[in-house]
């Protein structure tokens, strides 16, 4: 039987605590399983409730699964640790429990009137008959069943397990689950999943889904590629997952304050809604419409949510990393230009601070015929934006400009951009020839490095020609960063006319991660 890969990522199981992390997943090198709440019932109500302290929306039901990052070890539930010790937080830290180990040497017997569990307040009501008392030797008599949780709950999970003398001596061996090999829990998993992609085709209409999910679980996240550094770049448009995971350690802190709205103090009982992707997913995701240019509707489908949402989290987002990204284009003193200036710029151009030139990007038409006739530009015969990018000689952005209308000029664009104004006496700026603007640098003191023009009725001299040829040896740098900011697909269709409050900060953006790739020069 032929199963889709669309079937197979429906049937997929997730952790219930946490978001995104299924079976088969690698995280830090380890292999996520998932494992069943365990049939003993005073075992189950420790998981149960330690689920509901830090989830607070938790409501358990059979289907529910937890994964091996919650125990010791990380390999799921063993002889020495039955007890989920691990459990992440909205902050991103990692709440430990202390116990990790439910003592099981004292048999109890199984109330065959016990209900099903189904985190309601049945698993969490502690009844005053069946309270624990003490000893003269200082054990712990329980006196019901179902006070095992009580005891647990009464001793807090920092206390050791106590030791635990039951009136009833029965024992009920369908209830009792013990982990003598953790190996053979795993196992059990294995064979569940098997079965579930078997029948996929034929059973997915009885399949039930679990209560309380508001939406349904990504399709792809950032853990289903981080393994593979063409698919990381592929996504994202950053070289390898070394790179996207130490720029996100970079700005998570500011991010999960700052693209969110009500979500980190978010309750239940005040309104509000909860973050529905990770942060990570959620830069994943912007990085994806970037990168690739894909449509709201097609990321909403990708990451089940609804397309409105999408919107808000990429506008968000996009505010932010203009602001938060913009330390990687930084302008450069002259003395850590001429330490990394190639071997040609030392021979040919050893004064050159920066090569600039000037780039368009297409967009719809407006319906004001004062803004059509701003943004037309007569050199590309469409609406576009114009913007103005440097580069310094070894090939790493030093400098991006706003987008402005596509009918300014290149002299225009240059004089309101303030370039000039961060040049020193004595540096050269190296342009082609439609950058006219001699009569600006001149007074400051600024070189200019164009191309000579041709002269009427006269040929260029053999000096000229070759001047002409190292500058176009020099200046192609620049054109090949422009490629590599065009590389990123949003800019390359038309841009709408909703985007145009933030036209400038999502070519910002584009050109902010092309320095995180490897330079364009070597030497």
């Amino acid at each position: 039987m032929n199963v889709s890969v669309d079937q197979i990522r429906k049937q997929r199981k997730y952790c219930c605590i946490c978001k995104g992390v299924y079976r088969g997943q690698f995280v830090d090198g380890r292999v996520v399983s998932l494992h069943r709440f365990p049939q003993n019932k005073r075992l189950k109500r420790v998981w149960i409730q330690r689920c509901k302290t830090v989830m607070r929306t938790f409501v358990w039901n059979e289907h529910r699964r937890l994964c091996s990052e919650h125990f010791v070890g990380y390999r799921g539930p063993s002889l020495e640790h039955t007890l989920p010790s691990l459990f992440p937080t909205e902050n991103g830290s990692t709440k430990e429990f202390t116990s990790s180990k439910l003592d099981e040497n004292q048999m109890v017997e199984i109330d065959d009137n016990e209900g099903m569990m189904s985190g309601n307040s049945q698993c969490d009501s502690i009844q005053d008959e069946s309270r624990p008392t003490s000893d003269s030797d200082g054990h712990v008599t329980v006196h019901d069943a179902e006070t095992m949780m009580d005891v647990s709950v009464s001793l807090h999970d920092y206390c050791a397990s106590p030791v635990v003398k039951s009136r009833k001596t029965g024992i009920r061996s369908s209830y009792v689950q013990t982990y003598p090999d953790c190996k053979m829990q795993e196992v059990q998993t294995d064979l569940v999943e098997v079965k579930l992609l078997v029948d996929a085709s034929t059973q997915t209409e009885h399949l039930t889904e679990d209560k309380g999910v508001q939406c349904r679980l990504p399709n792809l996240t950032y853990h289903d590629v981080k393994n593979n550094d063409d698919m990381v770049c592929f996504y994202t448009g950053i070289p390898n997952a070394k790179v996207f995971d130490a720029l996100f350690d970079e700005i998570k802190d500011e991010a999960e304050e700052r693209t969110s709205r009500r979500q980190l103090n978010y309750n239940p009982t005040q309104g509000g809604r909860p973050r529905m992707l990770t942060v990570i997913d959620e830069f994943f995701m912007v990085l994806m419409r970037l990168r690739l240019g894909l449509l709201l509707e097609d990321l909403s489908f990708r990451f089940g949510i609804s397309t409105t949402h999408c919107s808000d989290i990429c506008n968000r987002w996009i505010d932010f990393l203009a602001v938060q990204l913009s330390f990687l284009v930084q302008w450069p003193s002259m003395d850590v230009i001429k330490r990394n200036m190639p071997t040609v710029f030392k021979e040919k151009f050893p004064k050159t601070r920066i090569i600039i030139d000037c780039t368009e990007i297409y967009t719809e038409t407006p319906s004001s015929l004062k803004l059509k006739s701003l943004m037309y530009s007569d050199y590309k015969s469409h609406m576009t934006y114009k913007a103005l990018v440097g580069v310094s000689p070894n090939g790493v952005v030093t400098f991006v400009s706003d987008l402005w209308c596509g009918s300014i000029s290149d002299k225009q664009i240059t004089k309101e951009s303030g370039l000039l104004d961060l040049c020193s006496e004595g540096d050269a700026i190296m342009a082609d020839k439609g950058f006219t603007i001699s009569d600006l640098t001149t007074p400051k003191g600024i070189d200019l490095i164009i191309p000579p023009f041709k002269r009427k009725n006269q040929k260029f001299a053999k000096r000229e020609v070759l001047l002409t040829k190292d500058i176009a040896t020099c200046r192609i740098h620049v054109e090949r960063e422009m490629e590599r900011i065009k590389n990123f697909r949003i800019l390359l269709g038309n841009i709408p006319i909703t985007m145009a409050a933030r036209s400038s900060k999502v070519f910002k953006i584009c050109t902010f991660l092309t320095n995180l790739q490897p330079p364009l020069v070597q030497n």
